[in-house]
């Protein structure tokens, strides 16, 4: 079977979800007793191609060193790429390319969850030779979220922005599969922003999405954060 390398985001500051968080970083904020991270470790865990996790840090990243630094209970590697001023999702994705060692690699959202078959998920963009894919689901109401429009073969078509009177559509889980070398181009320790200056440039070159069909959920505000207990209650 195929290795492949994974990155946790995990370094933001948390600002929408505010006193919710405690003294926490976001993807420590606790969830049935648990830290929210050991969700997503969960998930990965589940596919045995993943022998590396890198989690990619800055927010009181001391608190996430201290608790995962030599842990072993999921079956992958776990290292850190520590960010000293924050550099957006798609900064931090670039500096922890430099412990990545396959030629794609998975990344995550360390504040959201998707009932995701990871080993279907790399199959399909294997399969289909993308440079990049991306985990889509349905929702009713994608107002906070905005849009990804797809072509009848799930090509990425295009990105719509949040809008207060958007209606249903797929939208963007939060996991993806990345040719390592599509960030080439990106100047190191440079600040930037996946959703915002990366993706929408990056679909121009073989990007597809993928329907899952699980649950799905972030933490990023209160009002989510408060469902997440009952929302995934069975997941661990």
């Amino acid at each position: 079977m195929k290795k492949n390398d994974a990155v946790i985001l995990a370094g933001g500051l948390g600002t929408r979800l505010g006193e919710s968080a405690g003294d926490y970083p976001k993807v420590l904020v606790p969830v049935n007793g648990k830290p929210f991270l050991e969700f997503v470790f969960k998930l990965i865990s589940r596919s045995k191609s993943i022998t590396r996790v890198v989690i990619a840090a800055g927010y009181k990243a001391d608190q996430i060193i201290s608790k995962y630094q030599n842990n072993s209970d999921y079956g992958f590697e776990i290292l850190f790429s520590v960010e000293k001023d924050l550099l957006g999702t798609g900064g931090a994705i670039k500096k922890a390319l430099q412990y990545i060692h396959s030629d794609d690699v998975l990344v995550l959202n360390g504040d959201s969850y998707v009932d995701l078959d990871i080993q279907s998920f790399i199959s399909a963009h294997e399969t289909k030779d993308a440079s990049i894919s991306v985990a889509l689901t349905y929702i009713e109401n994608a107002n906070r979220y905005g849009k990804v429009n797809i072509s009848n073969n799930s090509k990425i078509v295009s990105f719509e922005e949040k809008a207060p009177t958007s209606s249903g559509g797929y939208i963007n889980c939060g996991v993806y599969l990345f040719k390592k070398s599509v960030f080439d181009r990106i100047p190191e320790n440079t600040k930037l922003s996946l959703e915002k200056d990366l993706l929408p440039d990056m679909i121009k070159s073989n990007a597809y999405g993928f329907i899952c069909e699980g649950k799905f959920i972030d933490i990023g505000i209160p009002e989510t954060y408060r469902l997440a207990s009952e929302y995934l209650k069975e997941e661990i």
